[in-house]
């Protein structure tokens, strides 16, 4: 077989965990309950955030805030101070990927 699968948690708990890491790019998966947050902290690569459940509500640069549904994707340069917080009342369900993987910037 040529493809790969690669496993992930299915939970309604807060879930943090890199699931893919090749020399591509690094995939990630987020799950936070309502009220739970991402402290914020430097991108370290491009991020892409595929929010596949509730809302995400998303900080830059610690002062410009947004809200997005589900089926959004947004796009987060590299270098750029995020942090992620669910502040509705359903769970939040995100996919982010990095490209290229954080591994390759020195």
């Amino acid at each position: 077989m040529v493809e790969k699968l690669y496993p992930y948690t299915v939970t309604d708990e807060k879930t943090i965990e890199i699931f893919l890491n090749d020399d591509n790019c690094s995939m990630g998966h987020v799950i936070l309950k309502p009220g739970d947050e991402l402290q914020e902290h430097s991108t370290d690569s491009n991020v892409y955030l595929l929010v596949v459940r509730g809302e995400l509500t998303v900080t830059l640069n610690t002062v410009e805030s947004k809200t997005f549904g589900q089926g959004a994707v947004i796009n987060i340069p590299y270098r750029t101070i995020m942090g992620m917080k669910n502040t509705s009342a359903n769970v939040m369900e995100l996919f982010a990927f990095k490209s290229p993987n954080p591994s390759n910037y020195r």
